[in-house]
């Protein structure tokens, strides 16, 4: 399912007290409908108010006004959903059942046994404010249907917390109105224990985005607190341990948004101390925030951090790791008391991976901001090349990044050696600039991992010819004291 659809085309916008239609209206994805306070929008004539959904825009009908019908008709709010893909759902209309999905899996969760319930009666319901999650098989139409009378007011939602299950406090809810709306952290929303991120399944980088309203900082494309309509999405209490009487929020009503672009992409605050770090392959992208605040503690903060949730699909994860837990985003007191922090991968597949790191100019001047690879014994200046290819197999130690605020011990000629190696490559070949005085081998991998070339190298421009098919390769200098990588590109 799609999860930012959030850039409109038109709108529609009810101000007049009364408007009539007589054969129904549909309303094409990429439009905001808005009935204003003390407007009716009245269907005759037995006709429908369809508002549709495609693979690009988000259903947006906002109902502050009043929505009549005569003769029969009724709303119907569409849904897409891409096929044999996981999504998670929730159902917009006041009184809904399953019957939309049918042939279709779907499963609510429970978190008092961490565990899925597979929904197979037409008849079980879907409840307003809970999310699920929904697998659409081939044959079945990429079109959900909703018919009914739309959520137009607060949902309250009691929120479950079993201390005893590895996944306590994790609750799955979902976007109850027709409309987006907007985690933004305001009064309206009552949360009572509940920690200030969410997290939002994006199926084609095959992880999680996250979103915190405190820090305004969200992962994987994720700029702003925006929940889709008929998306559902996860939260977490802030207290896990069950000492507190009651958890529980409110999804509100005055916190639906139907707006134009301009403000679906709201630019969040400068991002001082905050760096980026994302990976990705030819399939997915996965990416985790590190990030320093006067106003943060050494564990794990409710009000900034993000936990990292793994997902089965067969893609990069990367996260820090801050004791036994690990984490998307991840905010510290200041970097003087953090000079390393460890991150964490898992290739999900092996392949070959580009790590991209961003943010190092918001950081003081001054600051040494390095990656280590400790399986490949690199150190890498990231102020001076923020991008790093690697392979890695499933198999591989997932304890192999580290990130060093300042020059790290052993960072010494030897390894200065290694970083200066400039890999590129120019038309049919791999070209190895090596400073003065080094020797090595170079290997030449495709991206399935087998090598193609190998050959002696020295100080001096060595110019490496690969007789194969244009494509993605992986280069690898050995010398003495390390390992280099980059993933070219040949012709």
């Amino acid at each position: 399912m799609k999860i930012s659809r959030l850039i409109n085309t038109a709108i529609f916008l009810l101000l007049i007290s009364q408007l009539s239609f007589g054969q129904g209206m549909k309303v094409k994805p990429g439009t905001n409908v808005i009935i204003n306070t003390s407007t009716t929008l009245k269907v005759a004539g037995g006709g429908d108010l369809t508002v549709q959904d495609d693979q690009t825009y988000s259903p947006s009908l906002l109902e502050r006004g009043s929505l009549a019908f005569a003769g029969g008709g009724e709303l119907e709010v569409q849904q897409y959903i891409e096929k044999n893909q996981w999504h998670i759902i929730s159902s917009p209309m006041t009184s809904q059942t399953i019957a939309p999905y049918t042939d279709m899996y779907i499963y609510s969760y429970d978190e008092t046994t961490n565990s899925f319930q597979n929904l197979y009666q037409l008849t079980d319901p879907l409840n307003v404010g809970e999310g699920y999650f929904a697998w659409p098989v081939a044959g079945n139409s990429d079109i959900v249907k909703f018919n009914g009378t739309a959520n137009k007011s607060d949902v309250n939602v009691t929120l479950s917390v079993t201390p005893s299950t590895d996944n306590s406090g994790w609750n799955l809810i979902g976007n109850p109105f027709p409309c987006v709306v907007d985690w933004n952290g305001d009064a309206s929303w009552n949360l009572n224990y509940v920690s200030s991120t969410l997290y939002l399944y994006d199926y084609a980088a095959g992880n999680y985005k996250t979103w915190n309203f405190n820090g305004n900082i969200g992962t994987n494309g994720k700029t702003n607190g925006y929940i889709a309509a008929t998306q559902g999405f996860w939260v977490r209490t802030s207290d896990t341990l069950g000492s507190q009487s009651s958890y529980s929020l409110t999804i509100p009503q005055s916190q639906r948004v139907a707006s134009p672009s301009t403000e679906f992409y709201k630019n969040g605050s400068i991002e001082d101390n905050i760096l980026r770090l994302a990976v990705n392959n030819d399939t997915y992208s996965d990416e985790c925030i590190i990030a320093f605040n006067m106003e943060a503690t050494d564990g794990f903060d409710n009000d900034f951090d993000a936990y990292k949730l793994l997902t089965k699909v067969p893609s990069p994860k990367l996260f820090t790791v801050n004791g036994n837990t690990k984490q998307a985003v991840n905010f510290m007191a200041s970097a003087e008391n953090h000079e390393t922090v460890p991150v964490g991968f898992f290739a999900g597949n092996d392949d070959s991976f580009t790590l991209i790191a961003s943010g190092m100019d918001n950081f003081p001047a001054d600051l040494p901001v390095y990656l280590e690879d400790k399986k490949d014994k690199v150190f890498l200046n990231l102020r001076e090349n923020a991008e790093y290819t690697f392979t890695s197999t499933i198999f591989d130690d997932q304890d192999r990044f580290v990130i060093h605020f300042a020059s790290p011990l052993g960072i010494d000629d030897p390894f200065m050696i290694m970083e200066s190696i400039r890999i590129y490559s120019w038309q049919n070949s791999v070209i190895v600039d090596a400073p003065s005085g080094f020797s090595g081998t170079i290997e030449i991998y495709d991206l399935p991992g087998k090598m193609i070339a190998s050959s002696q190298i020295f100080e001096g421009k060595n110019n490496i010819t690969i007789n194969a098919a244009k494509g993605y390769y992986v280069a690898r200098v050995v010398g003495a004291d390390g390992i280099k990588t980059r993933k070219v590109y040949v012709q």
